[in-house]
């Protein structure tokens, strides 16, 4: 069991690493409530949060649960600020002693041509470029059915074992680099009818994310109905 409390995962810190090259990122005031949370269930599962600022977006929103060491998750959510519209970055990753899930997409709030050739098409070399990564026996390799709504097209998603972290970390710097490349070319919404449905998108992301993400359910658990509901539609998804 002491084997198992050895790993140690690092995506909330390259997150901020890499869009700290390219903008300026810093930390933001959070809820205390929301920033470490410790399970009344079991005594060593706890949350930590973070949030930080970054032009153009809602802020870099993300936390780890930590499973008393033998299971840790990391996760993220970087929305656009409310006169823009580029795509919302989201991930999960799971570490646990013998698996390894990665989620990363750029949820595109809009489907015509012209928005996904600008925001979505640069993520296609990206998604084919770790295709060879084997998937584990009995792993997913594609989101569930409600969320195939949000699904960029180009979304990673994968099952594996352990070993491959360092080309999960890989992968994870070059979605955030072309998601950096889509808050560079945005400019701000000044059509109502886009900022609407950017506004309803939002809405509906926040609503499905909150009540059918898998990931709300331990989190429900271990912390409460009432205070995983706030967590979501307060903090990590609010739009």
């Amino acid at each position: 069991m002491q084997e198992e409390k050895n790993f140690k995962i690092n995506f909330n810190r390259i997150l901020c690493e890499e869009m700290g090259k390219a903008f300026e990122v810093k930390p933001l005031p959070l809820d205390p409530e929301f920033k470490v949370k410790h399970s009344d269930k079991e005594k060593n599962v706890f949350i930590e949060s973070e949030y930080h600022g970054c032009t153009k977006t809602g802020g870099l929103r993300f936390g780890e649960m930590d499973f008393g060491g033998s299971m840790l998750v990391d996760y993220g959510c970087v929305p656009p600020a409310k006169n823009y519209d580029f795509p919302i970055f989201g991930f999960d990753f799971i570490y646990a002693s013998k698996f390894l899930i990665g989620v990363i997409d750029l949820h595109p709030i809009s489907r015509d041509k012209e928005y996904m050739d600008k925001y979505i098409l640069p993520l296609k070399d990206v998604c084919e470029k770790y295709k060879w990564i084997p998937k584990a026996e009995g792993g997913r390799s594609e989101s569930h059915e409600w969320a195939k709504f949000y699904n960029s097209g180009f979304a990673f998603y994968l099952w594996c074992d352990t070993k491959y972290l360092p080309n999960l970390e890989e992968a994870f710097r070059d979605y955030i680099n072309v998601f950096c490349d889509c808050i560079k070319k945005a400019e701000p919404l000044t059509d109502q009818e886009i900022l609407l449905r950017r506004d309803n998108y939002m809405e509906r992301y926040r609503d499905d994310y909150t009540t059918k993400d898998p990931g709300s359910a331990p989190m429900k658990h271990h912390f409460g109905e009432e205070w995983g509901e706030r967590y979501f539609r307060e903090f990590l998804f609010a739009p």
